[in-house]
């Protein structure tokens, strides 16, 4: 072997660090031809790196495929003008304004990711700005259906049936955490711990979606009961309710109580997320603090917790009526109610003319 060849293939020679250049050296655009790898690193990004799950990694993903799909073109062409056409489209097939948003929020992370490692050179999301739509009142379930939906017509009592014990049980704890749909089928059996100060039971969800962390969650001595009841008969294994549960099932249980004791939709979009709802809106009329609230939804901004404030306004206006700003200095000089109603009186008795023959 020659003496050039010897120093090519020499440890610390030329040829050798110009590989170890190639092989540390980030991928550019030119090395990202195929989009569906970029979606795959994209949505590890979201759930690794911004703490996403895996639920809203992949419908954000779902979101840009129909995009790509729709508009025929690769990640490396998109642009501004394209995704609202595609927008427009969506629009002009009658799908919801949520949808629409979804299309913005995914886009535009997509393309912060796609700018940060040189697959495109401008952010075509950057400008987008998402349809911003008057938001339609919540309407949840009353304190009375809820009982029903967990007792029937016997306040405080459960069946034996073991099958219709464990779909009470699950719609009773799902509404008193405020457990999104996602966290109720897969709770596991170990996180229910006996809190000896209250005299409740607490809950383990595993990976909220807020934080991605680990919440314990209190019940409410009523549920404590029913769940208690529910732990002495369920049958053995890691999950609360024997198996673990889709979405799907859940819904299935909460559709199929809701027919069983005659709860209908009547304007409401009935799916166990309402429960959710109606926790909030039934302890905010309750007097609770709306920090409190957020803390128990575990919502990251207070804002979205507002939006349960529409439905207590019979307490706002009690608040208005008690505490108003424009009668303030002036309350302490209000005359009680009835001395001034018959002060009223007496003024308006004087000013209608008495009919002949009678008397005051």
């Amino acid at each position: 072997m020659d003496t050039k060849a010897q120093s090519a293939k020499a440890p610390g020679s030329e040829g050798d660090r110009n590989h170890s250049e190639d092989i540390e050296r980030p991928r550019g655009a030119e090395e990202w031809t195929d989009d569906r790898a970029v979606l795959d690193a994209w949505m590890s990004a979201l759930v690794s790196v911004r703490g996403r799950s895996q639920a809203t990694a992949r419908r954000y993903r779902r979101l840009v495929e129909r995009l790509l799909e729709d508009v025929a073109q690769p990640i490396a062409q998109l642009n501004q003008r394209l995704i609202e056409r595609h927008m427009r489209r969506l629009h002009v097939a009658g799908r919801g304004e949520s949808v629409r948003r979804g299309v913005v929020v995914a886009i535009r992370s997509l393309g912060e990711w796609c700018l940060a490692h040189g697959i495109l050179d401008a952010n075509p999301g950057a400008l987008l700005s998402g349809p911003r739509p008057y938001r339609q009142e919540i309407k949840v379930l009353t304190v009375a259906e809820v009982g029903r939906l967990l007792w029937g017509d016997s306040p405080g009592t459960l069946t034996r049936d073991p099958l219709e014990m464990r779909n009470r049980v699950l719609l009773g704890v799902t509404y008193v955490a405020g457990l999104r749909a996602s966290e109720i089928g897969p709770l596991e059996a170990e996180g229910v711990v006996w809190q000896e100060s209250g005299q409740i039971f607490s809950i383990l969800v595993r990976r909220g979606k807020s934080s991605g962390q680990d919440m314990r969650l209190p019940l409410d001595r009523p549920v404590s009961r029913m769940l208690g009841m529910w732990l002495a008969v369920r049958p053995a294994g890691r999950f609360l309710w024997g198996r673990p549960l889709t979405r799907g099932a859940v819904r299935n249980i909460f559709l199929d109580r809701c027919a069983a004791v005659g709860i209908k939709a009547t304007g409401r979009r009935l799916s166990p997320h309402i429960l959710r709802h109606s926790l909030a809106t039934h302890l905010l009329q309750e007097g609770a603090d709306i920090r409190q609230v957020q803390l128990l939804l575990r919502h990251r901004s207070i804002v979205t917790t507002e939006l349960y404030l529409h439905a207590d306004v019979d307490r706002l206006g009690a608040v208005l009526i008690r505490k108003s700003p424009l009668e303030r200095g002036r309350r302490k000089k209000v005359a009680p109610l009835r001395p001034a109603m018959e002060q009223l009186l007496a003024e308006l008795r004087g000013l209608v003319p008495m009919a002949p023959g009678r008397t005051r």
